[in-house]
């Protein structure tokens, strides 16, 4: 963790104040110590402030960092402190957030909402809280109002108030990482938000607090989640552990100590209410019930049998599933603020799809996802159309890597499969015999410029159905022959498209503001064999996200397995400490023939 330690001493021979920084990262060696010269106090002040030294100090401080300084993180540059110079150069370099006569008054409006981040688990420390704190105590005196004004110290308290406000401001609208820096498959929900303007703004109208609280999602589900937070922090607090000896698998009917473990854990964790029971070793009705309840809440077989999985997911500390709250509310900054009034969201890590329309489910329905090694990507797009009784075109990389072994070993294979081969991916391309192909020497390096197409019917790996939004990772939803899949709670089979379990009922959802597209209207179509595109009248927006923790509207919290191993994967990231711009600015500068200055 990171701490700031400041103290003050008399430096000699000139009679100035410095104010000692020891910045300390982890088990790092510190770094030299750096000052802040802060004049000392005359009996009678030569001048409160001067608006414009201070602008050309801003000027200079911010030019400086411009011209040196390349703000990097985690390869990506930093979105609010990067905003800093246009946003100085925009107004001349005059002071943002110091008034006419000197006061910082938005200041307490932008630290109130810094130390009130935790609820959207973010760190203070990320926004400067104990530096703008300390450089605001020294142009303050005890009642809040002006004494001395130290012109560099104010500049260096504009510039932080300006960047903390602008880091704060992005954390928020897009998170503290980009997606695209977490998943390798993915694309980004960003919305095209001038933080700049934002920050004129909410100076102008003195707003600074309004604005920060609007910036953040609103969704339900993010709300949701806060409640989880504070939840779960106070079951971390307790510091409750525990532990149950291997054994067999507890069920009703059955008495024996680790019954009583059992129990004791679903009363803290709250899927069991703490009452009188004649003999807590005994595994009764009340107990199946809450063994149901946590196994329905974490995606287990919910048999009310506290087997292997059922026992692990219970030794998951509560300390690691807060931890994945806080993982979950960063997702939800990814996405836009307006999903929209009619939309589908398919959640990866739950194998589930939702259809929603104006803020509620209309259905769910499991789904089939992509593999751990040929994942489904998380993005956003736009349902344009319906193919109704689809052939499947394969990708070349299936038909190479998957195909061609077993046709190799079969060339009887495609007929089987109602599969056929045409000589290149054109639309008026003629169909060839497979046995040119030479199928046992092929590697996933080899020129492949054959088209191979399953057509239309029972055995196409499409169903009936598909569903497309035009995207990048030629990915869409669709039917299947494959029904048994669904029943497992463990779904990850696809190669990265997403299966349906119930696709007639999405499309009768889909298709419902159209009255040529009836259910009759659409099953005679699905039964005739017949293939057709169905155009929607309305796009329909489609968001592929990967949530491992959420809360419902009754406060109950759910997780699930992290299938794609994203959570480690975003953990790690969000370790690292966003860069800070006075941090930057002070290297620089005490590296300067004048050390002294900041």
């Amino acid at each position: 963790m990171k701490q700031i330690a400041f103290s003050y001493h008399y430096a000699k021979p000139a009679k100035t104040i410095l104010l000692i920084l020891f910045i300390i990262t982890g088990c790092a060696a510190s770094p030299p110590q750096k000052s802040i010269i802060i004049p000392e106090t005359h009996k009678t002040p030569v001048s409160i402030f001067n608006p414009d030294t201070i602008s050309e100090l801003i000027q200079k401080k911010v030019v400086r960092f411009s011209d040196k300084k390349r703000l990097i993180s985690r390869s990506k540059l930093i979105l609010g402190t990067s905003l800093v110079p246009s946003f100085y150069l925009q107004r001349n370099f005059s002071p943002a957030w110091m008034g006419k006569n000197g006061e910082f008054l938005l200041a307490d409006d932008l630290l109130d909402e810094i130390k009130n981040c935790k609820k959207h688990a973010l760190k203070p420390g990320y926004y400067h809280l104990n530096a703008i704190e300390i450089l605001l105590n020294a142009v303050r005196d005890d009642r809040h109002t002006p004494t001395l004004i130290y012109q560099d110290i104010a500049a260096d308290l504009d510039i932080l108030l300006t960047d903390s406000f602008l880091n704060f401001s992005s954390h928020l609208l897009f998170g503290l990482v980009n997606l695209e820096t977490v998943h390798i498959k993915g694309e980004s929900f960003d919305p095209d938000i001038d933080l700049v303007g934002v920050l004129n703004n909410a100076l102008e109208d003195h707003a600074i607090r309004n604005t920060l609280q609007n910036l953040s999602p609103h969704h339900q589900a993010y709300l949701n989640l806060q409640s989880a937070l504070k939840k779960y922090r106070e079951l971390a607090a307790k510091n409750e552990s525990f532990h149950m000896p291997a054994g067999e698998s507890l069920r009703y009917g059955v008495s024996h100590e680790r019954v009583r473990m059992l129990r004791n854990r679903l009363i803290f964790l709250g899927d069991l209410k703490a009452t009188e029971t004649p003999n807590p070793a005994f595994f009764d009705r009340d107990l199946k019930k809450a063994v149901k309840r946590f196994q329905f809440r974490h995606g287990l077989s919910v048999d009310g049998i506290a087997g292997s999985q059922t026992v692990a997911a219970m030794k998951i500390p509560v300390r690691k599933r807060l931890h994945q709250i806080e993982l979950n509310m960063e997702r939800w900054r990814w996405l836009p603020r307006d999903l929209g009034n009619k939309y589908i969201l398919v959640n990866i890590a739950n194998f589930k799809m939702s259809a929603v329309e104006g803020g509620r489910p209309i259905m769910e329905m499991r789904v089939v996802v992509g593999k751990t090694y040929r994942k489904t990507p998380v993005f956003s797009g736009k349902m344009q159309y319906l193919v109704i009784n689809p052939f499947w075109n394969i990708p070349t990389k299936l038909a190479v890597k998957d195909l061609a072994p077993k046709v190799c070993s079969n060339l009887a294979y495609l007929a089987a499969k109602h599969i056929k081969v045409y000589k290149n991916w054109q639309h008026d391309s003629s169909e060839i015999d497979p046995a040119l192909i030479s199928w046992c020497n092929l590697t996933p390096k080899s020129y492949f410029p054959y088209k191979l197409q399953q057509t239309s019917g029972p055995y196409n790996l499409l169903g009936k159905i598909k569903f497309i939004f035009p995207n990048k990772y030629a990915v869409y939803l669709h039917d299947t022959p494959n029904k048994s899949l669904f029943d497992k709670s463990l779904r990850d089979f696809s190669s990265g498209c997403i299966r349906l379990e119930k696709p007639y009922s999405l499309a009768e959802f889909l298709l419902k503001s159209n009255p040529r597209w009836t259910k009759e209207a659409i099953l005679d179509l699905l039964e005739s064999s017949r293939r057709k595109n169905i155009f929607l009248n309305e796009h329909v927006p489609v968001y592929i996200v990967y949530i491992t923790a959420w809360a419902d509207n009754n406060g109950v919290v759910h997780f699930r397995n992290d299938v794609y191993k994203q959570d480690r994967i975003l953990a790690n990231v969000l370790k690292e400490q966003p860069y800070q711009f006075w941090k930057l600015i002070f290297d620089d500068q005490t590296s300067s023939e004048d050390p002294g200055v900041f």
